[in-house]
């Protein structure tokens, strides 16, 4: 990784979008979406730049950019999605992060631990799950690291290359939240 991107790493935000950024998030999504998404998913709602409005209208409070460094450069972003509130105002919910390609390797450890610290600390999320389509263990290895747990294997869930694919489910408690 390069010096100046490492530097974006030192301050990393976590905003709505604007409407400046959402060109370079529709972008990130059909770049990456055969490591991000279920194909079903990505094509009804995502392939196209109507279905991608569409998209951003039905989640704007559920989709948040990530800025790095002073100059907010755009580092990705993540949406949560199956959302339940549950007694005393927190919330369990998924999330799927995209981060961009120069963050990849050491970048997406530290975006990641900053994203799940805010999600636990300012949206009181209670419980916080993770889903990786098909085989990515490069992918596993990272969400274990940040202390995810496996949870489940749901068999032929999803397609990936118009081939079913497993699904596999980690999730992660904020230990703020948690009883005893």
């Amino acid at each position: 990784m390069k010096i100046d991107k490492l530097k974006d790493l030192f301050e990393i935000n976590f905003e709505k979008p604007t409407l400046i950024d959402l060109p370079e998030v529709f972008k990130q999504c059909n770049k990456y979406h055969y490591r991000l998404f279920d194909d079903n998913f990505y094509y009804m709602n995502l392939s196209t730049s109507e279905k991608f409005i569409g998209f951003v209208r039905n989640f704007k409070d559920a989709i948040y950019c990530i800025k790095l460094g002073k100059q907010d450069r755009f580092g990705g972003f993540f949406y949560l999605y199956n959302r339940k509130k549950t007694p005393f105002g927190a919330t369990d919910t998924s999330v799927t992060f995209c981060i961009a390609r120069p963050y990849w390797g050491f970048g997406s450890y530290l975006i990641a631990k900053k994203g799940i610290k805010f999600l636990f600390e300012k949206m009181k999320v209670r419980k916080l799950t993770i889903e990786i389509v098909g085989e990515n263990t490069l992918a596993r290895s990272l969400i274990e690291k940040l202390g995810f747990e496996f949870e489940a294997r749901l068999k032929d869930e999803c397609y990936k290359f118009n081939k079913p694919c497993h699904l596999y489910v980690f999730s992660i408690f904020n230990p703020a939240l948690q009883c005893g």
